[in-house]
């Protein structure tokens, strides 16, 4: 029910864009992988005859910690000018104490939103919640 959520939440941005098409980068692990999110938002705009253009960089296990020290993750990144960028982080990284979420996981996400940001202006970060 989550993903449905999100992917409501993500068309119904879409739809809020004077274009004929957006792009979605999701980074992530098999969160994002083994739903195969991309494909169904993909599936799900096509369906109303909108264009979407979707990549994706979904290591398995990957933390945000992973990702910045990934540089095809970054070369995902600067690949193209995404109207959003789905940042998800391990998942049991939030239930963490708070002091190693503070030091082992902010910094990480907020490097990784910075360079989406870095590479577009207008991007538009939004953290998947596992």
């Amino acid at each position: 029910m989550k993903k449905l959520h999100f992917i409501l939440a993500l068309t119904a941005s879409y739809f809020s864009f004077s274009q004929d098409s957006v792009s979605v980068l999701f980074i992530g692990n098999s969160y994002i992988y083994t739903n195969d999110l991309p494909t169904v938002l993909v599936n799900l705009t096509q369906s109303k005859g909108d264009l979407i253009y979707v990549d994706s960089k979904t290591n398995g296990g990957f933390t945000f910690q992973a990702h910045t020290n990934d540089p095809i993750t970054f070369a995902k990144i600067n690949q193209s000018n995404w109207d959003f960028v789905v940042l998800q982080g391990q998942s049991q990284e939030p239930s963490f104490p708070t002091q190693q979420v503070n030091t082992s996981t902010l910094p990480y996400a907020i490097q990784l939103a910075d360079s989406v940001y870095d590479n577009n202006a207008c991007s538009q970060v939004m953290y998947f919640m596992t």
